[in-house]
C-alpha cells in the first residue's frame, strides 16, 4: 500500500541555537575493535550499534548493563544493529554473501530478513516500541524511497517532489516519523518530519549556506537528533564532509559535538533524553558515545 502525501510545508530555521554544554559524554568502544558506532539507546539504557573487528569486518552489537554481545545475521558478510526498542527487538542492515543490502529484524532470538517487495536493495533504519520497522528501498529504476513495515505490511513513504526519501525512525503510533530527502527544487539534502500521511515539514539546521541536514531519530516526546554539515556546495554534502550532531527539542536546535572530536553524528535518543552516536577523534579513530543530560537524576 502506498501512502501518497498531498502537501508539505517548510519548517523555517527561526528557532534559537543552543549548545550542548549540559551533557556528560562517555565513549563507547567494543572490546578489541578498530571502530565503533552507537546507533540507538532504548528505555532501559541498552545500546545497539556497529563495530569493525581487526580484519575490518562489520558486526552488530548490544551493550546491556555494561556487557557487550555480538550480533551477526546468519550467513551475512556485514551486520549493523542500527536500532533497538524497549523490549529488545533489533532492526538494521546486512550484506549477504554477494554484498547486497537487506534489512533484518531480531525478535525473541530469531532473525528475519526484510526485503521490500520488488526492491533491488532494502535497508533497515529504525524500530519503535510497537515493532514497526522503518528504512529505505531502491527500485529497479534506482529510485530510493522510504518505508514503514507495520504488522507484516509494507507502506511506501515519499516526500512530495523529492528525488529520494529515507525514513529513519517513527514514533510508536507509526504515523509521526523523521528522515531526510533530496528535494527536486534544489537537489540538496533536507530533513523532514511527517506528522500525518499528507503532512511533511522540511527541517534544516540554522545558519547553513547550503542545506545539508539529516535527522536520524525521533522519540515519543518529539525530540529529534541527527547530523548536519557546513558545506560550500551541494555536492560537498554527499562527499563525506565534516559532520556535527544536533538535537531539535521544543523548536530549539542544540549542536552536539563530542569534546575534542573532528566529526560527530547524533544517531539515537530515548525518552529520558540520553543521546548516542559516533565521533572521530584527532587520530582518525571512530568511537561510539553516550551523552546524558547533566540535570538527569
Amino acid at each position: 500500500m502506498q501512502q501518497i502525501a498531498k502537501r508539505f510545508v517548510f519548517c523555517l530555521t527561526l528557532s534559537s541555537l543552543l549548545f550542548a554544554a549540559d551533557y556528560r559524554f562517555v565513549s563507547i568502544d567494543f572490546p578489541n575493535s578498530i571502530a565503533t558506532t552507537a546507533g540507538s539507546v532504548n528505555a532501559r539504557g541498552d545500546i545497539s550499534g556497529l563495530y569493525f573487528d581487526a580484519n575490518g569486518v562489520g558486526h552488530g552489537f548490544r551493550l546491556s548493563k555494561g556487557v557487550f554481545s555480538t550480533i551477526d545475521f546468519p550467513g551475512s558478510s556485514f551486520t549493523s544493529a542500527r536500532a533497538m526498542n524497549a523490549r529488545g527487538d533489533i532492526a538494521g542492515r546486512i550484506h549477504d554473501a554477494n554484498g547486497n543490502d537487506h534489512g533484518f529484524l531480531l525478535h525473541d532470538g530469531h532473525f528475519n530478513q526484510i526485503d521490500y517487495p520488488g526492491a533491488t536493495a532494502t535497508v533497515g533504519r529504525g524500530i519503535n516500541n510497537a515493532g514497526d520497522v522503518t528504512g529505505n528501498h531502491v527500485d529497479s529504476a534506482g529510485t530510493e524511497s522510504g518505508f514503514i513495515l507495520k504488522n507484516g505490511t509494507f507502506y511506501n513513504v515519499r516526500v512530495p517532489h523529492s528525488l529520494s526519501t529515507d525514513v529513519w525512525m517513527a514514533e510508536d503510533n507509526g504515523r509521526v516519523m523523521a528522515g531526510d530527502a533530496v528535494m527536486a527544487f534544489d537537489r540538496a539534502l533536507h530533513g523532514y518530519v511527517r506528522k500525518q500521511p499528507n503532512d511533511f515539514q522540511l527541517i534544516d539546521f540554522p545558519g547553513l549556506s547550503v542545506p545539508c541536514t539529516g535527522p536520524r531519530w525521533i522519540n515519543e516526546r518529539g525530540d529529534i537528533v541527527g547530523l548536519f554539515a557546513r558545506v560550500n556546495t551541494i555536492d560537498d554534502c554527499f562527499a563525506g564532509p565534516e559532520l556535527h550532531g544536533f538535537l531539535l527539542q521544543r523548536g530549539k536546535y542544540i549542536a552536539i559535538d563530542f569534546p575534542g572530536s573532528t566529526n560527530t553524528s547524533a544517531l539515537g535518543i530515548n525518552d529520558d533524553g540520553t543521546i548516542v552516536g559516533g565521533y572521530t577523534d584527532k587520530q582518525g579513530v571512530d568511537h561510539g558515545f553516550k551523552a546524558v543530560p547533566k540535570d538527569t537524576r
